[in-house]
């Protein structure tokens, strides 16, 4: 008999998600988002499920005016969250 993996909860993918945009990659071993990347948390899984690349790395990376591009770093994470929210291979 095999089983099927349980989805995570909402929470659970919020905290992924804000985990992400937080850096997770950036300091081995960290498991928890700081708390204004926490905050952002219900934000981000909103903008992930509609799968908007572009406005969730606005949104990751602070940049509201139309005029400014995201960087980089912001549009791979956002990729990355999308892919997350999707649950394909982190």
């Amino acid at each position: 008999m095999t089983t099927t993996p349980e989805a995570p909860s909402l929470l659970d993918l919020e905290q992924r998600l804000a985990l992400v945009a937080c850096g997770e990659n950036s300091r081995p071993g960290k498991t928890r988002a700081c708390p204004p990347c926490r905050t952002k948390g219900n934000a981000l899984l909103r903008i992930a499920s509609t799968g908007a690349a572009d406005a969730l790395a606005a949104a990751i990376c602070g940049t509201r005016d139309r005029g400014i591009t995201t960087c980089a770093p912001c549009v791979a994470k956002a990729v990355r969250m999308i892919r997350i929210y999707n649950g394909e291979a982190a």
